[in-house]
């Protein structure tokens, strides 16, 4: 098999930016912000469409569900790894994630753990990461008047370059200038405590059924891009479901699928990504899943990729 493009399904949520539409030539308009672009995800009402080879057209679910064996490999999920930009204009809302267990209970869903690799950051920018204390009254209270975040939001301060894992049940919000790709496991639901007074819907009951004050984040500082003179990898963040390595590609690196599929996103440069069926050509920010019927596959350089496989 080639490896697979998908056509991203783009949404313009009120704290997005223009670097996305920017990166990828698309208009961008404070009304059409293009700030979250699914750029690999079969998730219902997210999901992308096939944008090459024989199934070009198709919704990406409907090919995993008829083709699944030769697409995924040998992992127990029904999708891969979600892959989605986001460039944050302003703070995203402060926000939880349930585990597999509650969000199969309450939602139907699967759970969420992510991660994000930091694009861009404007000097000075910060995310939130956890809390700043385990007083769960007191956590109540100022989610009551919408001040949780300001109050008891963990700061952490971030830079091109770094890998920083949100697991299930951490209190987290990307903040306002930073440009990141989150590499996340199959769920979507996300509860919000916080939207600093923007009036959307809050989920604060269920936050707190799934909010665990002692959690904390992890970050990998792995430096901004430079055109590598060697080829290198490294770990990005091992996330329990998925595991990101960052590929630092000065001509070609190779790979054996090993019955698994895996993710490639481009985030330095430009790529061109070959199997034995064909080849695509990355932009910076794209996506693309090499199937694991696939067998092998190159990637050529000079660039900078991230590498998303599924956790055996």
């Amino acid at each position: 098999m080639n490896p697979i493009l998908l056509t991203p399904h783009y949404i313009s949520p009120v704290w997005g930016g223009p670097a996305i539409a920017r990166a990828r030539g698309l208009d961008w308009t404070p009304a059409n912000t293009l700030g979250e672009s699914f750029d690999v995800s079969a998730h219902p009402g997210v999901e992308g469409t096939v944008a090459n080879g024989p199934w070009a057209g198709m919704p990406f679910g409907e090919v995993l569900r008829a083709h699944g064996d030769a697409i995924l490999g040998d992992v127990p999920d029904e999708a891969p790894v979600q892959v989605v930009c986001m460039d944050a204009r302003e703070d995203l809302s402060v926000q939880v994630h349930p585990a597999e267990r509650y969000a199969q209970d309450a939602e139907g869903d699967h759970g969420k753990v992510e991660a994000w690799y930091v694009l861009a950051a404007r000097p000075g920018a910060t995310l939130i990461a956890g809390c700043t204390t385990g007083d769960v009254g007191a956590l109540r209270t100022a989610a009551a008047d919408d001040s949780i975040g300001t109050r008891f939001g963990q700061r952490v301060a971030v830079g091109e370059g770094d890998f920083v894992l949100i697991p299930s049940g951490l209190m987290h919000a990307l903040g306002a200038g930073i440009f990141a790709v989150e590499v996340g496991s199959l769920g979507n639901t996300t509860y919000r405590m916080c939207d600093w007074g923007r009036g959307r819907e809050l989920h604060v009951d269920k936050a707190f059924d799934v909010l665990d004050c002692s959690l904390q984040p992890t970050v990998n500082h792995l430096g901004a891009y430079h055109t590598p003179a060697t080829n290198d990898e490294r770990l990005g963040v091992d996330a329990g479901f998925h595991r990101v390595t960052v590929l630092d590609v000065a001509d070609t690196m190779t790979f054996l699928c090993d019955g698994r599929y895996a993710v490639l996103t481009c985030v330095g440069s430009t790529a061109r990504v070959s199997t034995p069926s064909g080849s695509v050509e990355l932009g910076y920010t794209e996506s693309c899943l090499i199937p694991a019927s696939a067998m092998r596959y190159a990637i050529e350089g000079p660039c900078r990729v991230l590498r998303s496989l599924r956790t055996p």
